[in-house]
């Protein structure tokens, strides 16, 4: 009989370092999920910011260069209208000249 008893315990007690040691296991495998789990998070967190800030300097050279060429059409339109105002201003003031003269 106590010899059942004997390895009943030792039963009892293998089984609680079983089970002591799969909830150490357990722990260090969450633990080690959760780790892992905040460096992916952290690893898609900063390609996200770098590719915002890559898509937003793509953005902004791209309005740049049309802002250029804008500013160029613009400075070419503003310097016709001038040379054709120029060549029109003699002949508007001689038009007025005969026209205040003949009075």
């Amino acid at each position: 009989m106590k010899d059942v008893l004997r390895k009943i315990k030792e039963a009892e007690q293998s089984a609680e370092k079983r089970l002591s040691s799969a909830q150490t296991e357990s722990s260090k495998i969450t633990a080690d999920a959760r780790k892992e789990a905040a460096a992916l998070v952290t690893g898609a967190t900063e390609e996200s910011v770098a590719e915002t800030q890559a898509t937003l300097e793509a953005a902004r050279t791209k309005a740049g260069k049309e802002a250029a060429t804008v500013l160029k059409e613009g400075a070419s339109t503003i310097e016709s209208i001038e040379s054709s105002a120029s060549s029109r201003k003699e002949k508007a003031v001689k038009n007025l000249l005969d026209t205040v003269s003949s009075q």
